[in-house]
C-alpha cells in the first residue's frame, strides 16, 4: 500500500466513530471496497480503543470484509468446474474458522492419499480397491461417523472432522470421494435423500443402465451397496423414487448439500444470524 493508501486508511478507520449514519456507512462501504488488506489495521484499532461501539462496528466490517473473500473464492471455485472437493470444504470451513489455510488441510490429505496409493495396484479389482481405501480411513485412521446431533456444526467443517475423525455422512463421504479423485479411482458421490452415499462408476459395465457397478456407505465403514439396497432404503423413508438419487453428482452439488446442512445445523443451535449469512454463500452472484 501507498504512503497516500495508508493516510487514505487512517483518516477512513478514524472516522468509523462519527455518529452520522451518512459518514459512517460511506467509510464502511470503502473499507469494505479495499477488501483483505485493510484487516491488520482494523485489528490492531479494535485491540487499542476502549469504545465498544467502535468495537461493534469494526467487527462488522471485518465480517463484512471477510464474507465477500469468500464469496469471490467460491465463486471462483465454482467457475473452476468444482472438482477439488477439499478446496470447496475448506471455503465452507473458512466461513466459521477466518483464518483457516488450505496448506494444513492439503497436507493431511496428501498422506492419507500416499498411504492408500502404495497398496493399490492396476491388477486390483475395484471392490479391492475400495476395500484397501476403507483399510487406511476407517482400520487406520478411525474415520466414522459422529454420535453428536446432527445439528452440530463442527460435524460439518472439514477441519475439525480431520482433526477428530468424526463427522457427518456428506463430510465423510466427501473425503472418501476426494481421495478417490487424487487416486484417479471412478468414485463419486450421490446425492441420496438422509443419507450420502458414493458410487464406482464403470463405463464398461454394462448390466447397470448407469454404468454403476456398486455403492459405497461412507458413514458406515466403506460397507458395499447395490442399487436394491438404496430402493429399499427410499421405501422405507416413504421416498418416491428419482433418478438422479442413484446417478453420480458433481463437486458443486456436493459442497452445496455441505453448506446446506450446516446452515441447518446454525439455525439449530441458536444461530440463525450465521445461518443466513451462510445462505448468500450459495447464492449466484
Amino acid at each position: 500500500m501507498t504512503e497516500n493508501g495508508h493516510k487514505e486508511l487512517e483518516a477512513l478507520i478514524s472516522l468509523l466513530e462519527d455518529p452520522d449514519n451518512l459518514v459512517f456507512d460511506n467509510v464502511s462501504n470503502r473499507l469494505i471496497e479495499l477488501g483483505e488488506e485493510v484487516v491488520p489495521n482494523l485489528e490492531k484499532r479494535w485491540e487499542i480503543t476502549l469504545k465498544p461501539d467502535l468495537q461493534v462496528r469494526i467487527e462488522n466490517v471485518i465480517r463484512k470484509i471477510q464474507f465477500n473473500t469468500l464469496k469471490r473464492g467460491m465463486d471462483s471455485w465454482k467457475s473452476g468446474g468444482g472438482t477439488d472437493l477439499l478446496y470447496g470444504a475448506f471455503l465452507v470451513a473458512r466461513f466459521h474458522y477466518p483464518e483457516l489455510e488450505y496448506e494444513l488441510l492439503n497436507e493431511k490429505i496428501e498422506k492419507i492419499k500416499k498411504d492408500i496409493w502404495l497398496e493399490l495396484n492396476n491388477e486390483l479389482t475395484a471392490l479391492e480397491k475400495v476395500k484397501v481405501i476403507n483399510y487406511f480411513l476407517y482400520d487406520i485412521h478411525k474415520f466414522d461417523k459422529s454420535l453428536k446431533k446432527a445439528h452440530t456444526p463442527q460435524l460439518y467443517l472439514v477441519n475439525h472432522v480431520l482433526d477428530t475423525f468424526k463427522g457427518s455422512p456428506v463430510m465423510l463421504g466427501l473425503i472418501y470421494a476426494e481421495l478417490a479423485r487424487r487416486l484417479n479411482l471412478p468414485i463419486y458421490g450421490v446425492n441420496l435423500p438422509r443419507n450420502f452415499v458414493l458410487c464406482y462408476y464403470d463405463p464398461e459395465y454394462h448390466d447397470d443402465p448407469n454404468n454403476i457397478l456398486f455403492y459405497i456407505n461412507p458413514s458406515d465403514k466403506g460397507s458395499v451397496l447395490g442399487l436394491k439396497e438404496l430402493q429399499h432404503f427410499l421405501r422405507h423413508l416413504k421416498i418416491e423414487e428419482k433418478e438422479f438419487y442413484f446417478t453420480p453428482c458433481s463437486g458443486i452439488d456436493i459442497i452445496e448439500r455441505l453448506i446446506i446442512n450446516l446452515q441447518y445445523a446454525y439455525q439449530r443451535s441458536g444461530m440463525p444470524e450465521k445461518a443466513l449469512s451462510l445462505k448468500n454463500l450459495l447464492q449466484k452472484t
